[in-house]
């Protein structure tokens, strides 16, 4: 794969100006803001027009080069990892199961984690309608996300580096860019998905397939939607 000057716009773009944007402006208004109902879903369908967005203009520019959409990680079959990066996989998901399950396995920890929601992530739904929107959004993010930062990120960086054996940094950046623009979950947080972004590299370049991944970045947005309206309900 040949990059071209459409790759280096779009990654300035998408890679650089946009994280940065969301690191110094948006993300530190938002733990200032008190959520109701309605902002909440004006947050999340913006959120998705904004990702779908992006997701698009990506496309466009590999369309536009004439490059196979294989090669991005749109196999015509679900291809699951083997070896190590499925022991990597499993291990991944086993640690993130465990610290999920520590954060809501007493009352105490339950208290701890809804008023750090509340305070933090006061965005999250707290109700089964806000729940219903939420859906949409991780839906969105799992497909797109995965999209931009493994299949695009991770290629472009590729091609860059002329990493085409170890693909060790060309996991690593996005994984770190991945990271900062959910800064506003606090260290923690960014600690755990930018892992997670790594890990989810690892397996991309191993199978050639954002499918799977795309499953489970839905499956985990949705089950921390779940846990924040259970423990943020109100009534």
């Amino acid at each position: 794969m040949l990059l071209h000057w459409s790759d280096h716009l779009l990654f300035i773009i998408v890679g650089v100006i946009i994280p940065l944007r969301t690191v110094l402006g948006t993300q530190p208004q938002l733990a200032n803001i008190r959520f109701n109902t309605r902002m909440k879903i004006q947050l999340y369908w913006s959120n998705n027009l904004w990702l779908w967005l992006l997701c698009g203009a990506v496309a466009g520019v590999w369309w536009f080069n004439d490059r196979s959409w294989e090669l991005i990680g749109l196999q015509s079959k679900l291809e699951w990892p083997s070896g190590w990066p499925l022991i990597v996989f499993a291990v991944f998901t086993l640690l993130y199961l465990w610290d999920t399950v520590s954060e809501v396995n007493s009352q105490q920890h339950r208290e701890i984690t809804a008023e750090n929601l509340q305070s933090e992530l006061g965005f999250l739904p707290a109700t089964a309608y806000e729940y219903f929107h939420f859906i949409f959004l991780a839906l969105t993010a799992g497909i797109c996300e995965e999209f931009i930062f493994r299949g695009y990120f991770i290629r472009y960086f590729q091609c860059l580096l002329g990493q085409e054996e170890t693909y060790t940094l060309a996991i690593l950046l996005p994984a770190l860019i991945f990271g900062a623009v959910h800064f506003y979950q606090g260290w923690r947080a960014v600690v755990k998905i930018t892992a997670m972004a790594i890990m989810f590299g690892y397996v991309f370049v191993h199978t050639g397939s954002l499918w799977m991944l795309m499953i489970v970045h839905a499956f985990i947005d949705l089950l921390g939607g779940m846990i924040a309206w259970q423990l943020m309900r109100r009534g």
